[in-house]
């Protein structure tokens, strides 16, 4: 079954543009095109964006993207393609990995901020600089 872009945008939950972008970096491809040139797709396209979208929204490049949707390029059999498969999700994991350690230090410093700010006990209507941090 054919999608035109406002469908699949619609189902994906993409704009018009961020199909166009994304096909530009060659992150989905149009499955065909109408007689008068507008993008079809179908229902593995689909599927890519739910990937794209997924990566995209913690953090991954679009190259790390596009080379999780690659693996399936260049793979002849079923062994090979599972084990490309394997090797994009290890890599996937140890950049979450990578991705949790860092948010984990970003809130610690948060947490540690509040608390210098939670603790200040000098006047509030003092010129910044002025006054004495922990009275």
């Amino acid at each position: 079954m054919s999608l035109s872009i406002g469908e699949i945008a619609r189902r994906s939950g993409l704009s018009h543009d961020a199909l166009r972008y994304y096909g530009r970096r060659g992150l989905v491809t149009p499955s065909g095109r109408t007689a008068s040139g507008h993008r079809l797709y179908d229902e593995a396209a689909l599927d890519q964006l739910a990937v794209v979208t997924a990566l995209r929204s913690t953090g991954f490049s679009i190259a790390q993207v596009r080379s999780v949707l690659r693996v399936k390029e260049g793979t002849v059999t079923a062994g090979e393609r599972i084990d490309a498969m394997r090797s994009a999700m290890d890599e996937l994991e140890e950049a979450l990995d990578a991705k949790e350690d860092a948010l984990r230090d970003a809130r610690a410093q948060l947490r540690a901020w509040r608390e210098e700010l939670d603790s200040y006990r000098g006047p509030l209507d003092a010129p910044v600089g002025s006054a004495e941090a922990h009275s």
